[in-house]
């Protein structure tokens, strides 16, 4: 059978930092194409994550906002992302930067107004792309009218919130109810000497948690997701879900855990969550939501669900009770937090980890990075960053992208000064540096020019990374090949039938080396081989692999730092003798991906 092929091939140096990657596909000219069925948006698109305040400033003072956003449209879909999400621009005091919501069906003015939202709306659907809204459920801020009524008692709000009378210490006086510990440190529960109770937060004091077991508080959610899916929004993130519900003893103590690594009662590791985390009523509410936005034709529910594998998977439900359409998968993020991690067996064990636990007929996907967590650049290293986005894009499922890691942006240092980030400031300044999470939310790099091209104020909300000058889109457009150049190629590769519906196989993993198929039948049929060492590789992938892989193949992109003669476009490479070698670091780029086909046909 007469086939094509394209390759890719990663190679790493760990004082250089450089690692090239090679795709590989092969396609039986003659074979059946697959009929192409029409898939939701949220099975073929790439989700990519706004952070509203750093993305771009449209109207400037500072920080960014919906008018910032709505004018960087061309930029967005030019990049090849599908999908949206915005992390939440409701009104809000901003204790936790908008995760504290006063008003859920209003705009906060730091971010405009709710015209500007609506003309962001008709912006991303004229662009043929789709919107996500972060939806938060949990808790509420507690300059919420709803608190307010509920610590004054006024019906209906009396029991929107979880109250508490506390019990009798062995002093005499009230103490909270139990041992729960908030997740920013110390205690879960706040005295209101207006009410005479504690209520519950499971995050900031300011946080107030929402109680579920409230009809009215129910109806009132149901009419907040009904708001926004009337003004024509495509799904939502749901936060923080797992915390959704506690159990209704609220005397019962939490055990600590055997495994924490912490001594510190005030740290949310030291308890084992089981009376607070992933209650059976969150899965009787989260149906509920699936039901109505079922209502609405096309329409996504995502959660975030940070626990164990097992747990995650319970979010899916099953076709009696459908519930998210899917959890983010953190399991590859949480698995790259730095460079000694990263091996071709981790790799391996950390995808599988997913695939073998999904339920029959569910879709997997994929993040690498989100606002909570370090960019990549920064955690596993700048010479990472197109390989990583290569394995986010190319595995099966829905690849999620944070804004700036199509750059290789990397955190930016927060002086204590400077630091805005609630959970970083709890642990004061000789430790704010190892919590903060203001490193990997600092402005979009968008040029060269004062602070970044972001904003035209004198200043910006967080500071600027000072490698803007050289790590920026205008920069990566102009230059010959760049971060940004890969991102959109493997953009436009992923659209292909293979990528979105094909299966996934391993011919070869070690610790050195990680390697998977795509294939697809009648389609084209691809290879992804890369090396996690820090010197070079020869590895003959016909010997060592479980199942027969083509010959050879011809080189059609390749790393921007790599200058090697074997790896030129047009280059024929060998998989008998693949050598993946180190590459050299040139300007401030430390790799990019290379892609190769067959001399006789090229796929599309």
């Amino acid at each position: 059978m007469n086939r094509r092929i394209i390759f890719t091939t990663l190679f790493t140096l760990l004082f250089v930092g450089v690692i090239v990657v090679i795709v590989v596909c092969f396609i039986a000219k003659n074979g059946k194409r697959v009929e192409e069925e029409v898939l939701p948006f949220w099975k073929t698109e790439i989700i990519y994550q706004v952070y509203p305040r750093s993305f771009f400033d449209g109207v400037p003072d500072g920080t960014g906002d919906l008018a910032g956003i709505s004018s960087r449209m061309e930029y967005l879909t030019h990049l090849g992302i599908g999908v949206v999400w915005l992390s939440p621009v409701f009104q809000s005091p901003m204790k936790d930067f908008g995760y504290d919501i006063s008003n859920y069906i209003d705009i906060d003015p730091i971010f405009g107004t709710m015209d500007d939202l609506d003309h962001l709306i008709a912006e991303v659907h004229r662009h043929g792309l789709k919107i996500l809204l972060d939806f938060v459920p949990n808790h509420s801020s507690d300059q919420h009218e709803w608190f307010i009524k509920s610590v004054n008692r006024e019906y209906p709000f009396t029991n929107y919130y979880v109250w508490s009378d506390g019990k009798v210490l062995a002093n005499g006086t009230r103490g909270p109810p139990n041992n729960w510990v908030s997740k920013f440190r110390g205690s879960a529960w706040e005295y209101s000497e207006k009410r005479g109770q504690y209520y519950y937060h499971q995050y900031l004091k300011e946080q107030p948690d929402l109680n579920y077991r409230s009809p009215n508080l129910k109806e009132e959610m149901e009419n907040v997701l009904t708001f926004w899916l009337k003004k024509g929004v495509d799904g939502f993130r749901i936060d923080a879900l797992v915390s959704l519900f506690e159990v209704e003893d609220l005397t019962l103590d939490e055990p600590v855990a055997s495994d924490s690594g912490t001594d510190d009662p005030d740290d949310h590791a030291y308890l084992n969550h089981t009376y607070t985390l992933n209650q059976p009523e969150t899965f009787e509410v989260l149906a509920q939501w699936r039901h109505l936005v079922d209502k609405y034709p096309n329409k996504v529910l995502i959660t975030e669900v940070y626990t164990a594998v097992e747990d995650v998977m319970r979010y899916y439900g099953n076709d009696t009770v459908p519930l998210a359409d899917f959890s983010f998968n953190y399991f590859l993020l949480d698995s790259l937090m730095n460079r000694s991690e990263l091996t071709g067996d981790s790799l391996k064990q950390t995808v599988n980890l997913w695939l073998d636990n999904l339920p029959p007929n569910k879709w997997p996907n994929w993040v690498l990075g989100n606002h909570d967590n370090g960019r990549v650049a920064s955690r596993v290293g700048k010479d990472m960053v197109d390989a990583l986005n290569m394995l986010n894009l190319l595995l099966p499922g829905t690849p999620t992208t944070y804004y700036g890691e199509e750059l290789g942006m990397e955190n930016t240092f927060i002086s204590w000064e400077d630091t805005k980030d609630p959970k970083g400031c709890r642990w004061g300044k000789e430790h704010y540096q190892e919590y903060s999470r203001d490193p990997e939310r600092t402005p979009m790099q968008w040029n060269k020019t004062s602070l970044a091209g972001f904003t035209t104020a004198s200043d910006t909300w967080l500071p600027v990374n000072p490698n803007y000058e050289y790590l920026n889109v205008l920069a990566q457009e102009e230059a010959e090949v760049s971060h940004l150049k890969v991102y959109r190629s493997l953009a436009e590769l992923r659209k292909t039938q293979t990528f979105i519906k094909g299966e996934i196989a391993f011919p070869f993993t070690s610790k050195d080396i990680f390697s998977f198929t795509r294939t697809l039948e009648g389609s084209e049929e691809y290879l992804v081989v890369i090396n996690t060492a820090v010197e070079e590789v020869e590895v003959n992938l016909h010997q060592n692999s479980n199942f027969e892989l083509p010959e050879h193949g011809t080189v059609v992109l390749r790393s921007i730092n790599d200058t090697s003669q074997h790896n030129e476009i047009g280059s024929v490479v060998n998989l008998e003798e693949l050598l993946l070698v180190p590459g050299e670091a040139q300007g401030d780029y430390q790799h990019l991906v290379i892609l190769a086909v067959s001399e006789d046909d090229i796929c599309n």
